[in-house]
């Protein structure tokens, strides 16, 4: 079997169009396997590639839980000459730890292959489906492991008229260590008037949890998850000198909290 344990998800939005990169944790044998992501429009070659993974690194250390620390001059001291030592603000930061056309799978699946290319470890192919069975079976019969029970998640995305990108990997191009696949993150964009992120097809791999980070990169905007509560962490607290030296347990016992 296979489990999807965690996906980072970095997005960028300007007007209509989204650019979307995804870095996932796989744990299972180092066989064949594919990503499945619904998209709301048909994806072309020239809007994929893979990108390095220590760009997802540097994703993490900017949005990571900041430990900072400021030191005040006495306000009863002497004022003093611009050329005297005056003791600076100090920050300390720490981080925690080719296209395809109407063949018989229209007629037997209702499914359509409406493009096909290679990027990277990944052989691509974008499909259309009028049924979400027979998505499922065009899965199944195409060599596909799918998790039992997944027509039901893939049947909202159907009726919607959701595309699908399955990226399928090469087992030959891929580093697994500890039982995990090293996976290139995958970048794509298209053009859509919805802002949104399929999650729920994400839960048919799931071993009981699973991790959705999501980091948006905007001028001067926030988002917010409009279908679901948002929690907003403390922060700007005043904490005790201990943490300096334990401030990933300190950060991750108040996220639990």
């Amino acid at each position: 079997k296979m489990f999807n344990n965690a996906t980072e998800v970095v997005l960028m939005r300007e007007g209509t169009t989204t650019v979307l990169s995804m870095q996932n944790n796989s744990q299972g044998p180092p066989d064949h396997f594919a990503m499945v992501v619904p998209v709301p429009v048909v994806i072309r070659e020239k809007q994929v590639q893979t990108l390095p993974r220590d760009v997802f690194d540097k994703i993490d250390t900017l949005g990571a839980p900041r430990l900072v620390e400021y030191w005040e001059h006495d306000p009863c001291t002497p004022d003093y000459d611009e050329d005297d030592n005056y003791p600076r603000a100090m920050m300390k930061e720490e981080a925690e730890d080719d296209e395809g056309g109407e063949d018989k799978d229209e007629a037997e699946y209702h499914v359509k292959v409406e493009a096909k290319f290679s990027v990277g470890e990944y052989d691509i192919e974008v499909l259309s489906a009028e049924q979400s069975t027979g998505l499922n079976n065009w899965l199944h019969d195409h060599h596909y492991t799918i998790p039992p029970g997944a027509e039901p998640l893939l049947r909202p995305y159907v009726e919607q008229g959701t595309k699908w990108f399955v990226a399928k990997v090469d087992p030959k191009k891929v580093h697994f260590e500890n039982g995990m696949a090293t996976l290139s993150p995958l970048r794509f964009y298209y053009d859509s008037p919805e802002f949104t992120l399929p999650i729920r097809l994400g839960l048919a791999n799931s071993s009981g949890t699973q991790d959705l980070i999501v980091n948006i990169l905007a001028p001067n905007t926030r988002y917010e998850v409009a279908n679901y509560p948002n929690v907003t962490i403390p922060t700007n607290l005043t904490v005790n000198d201990s943490v300096r030296t334990r401030f990933g347990e300190f950060y991750a016992a108040l996220f639990d909290h």
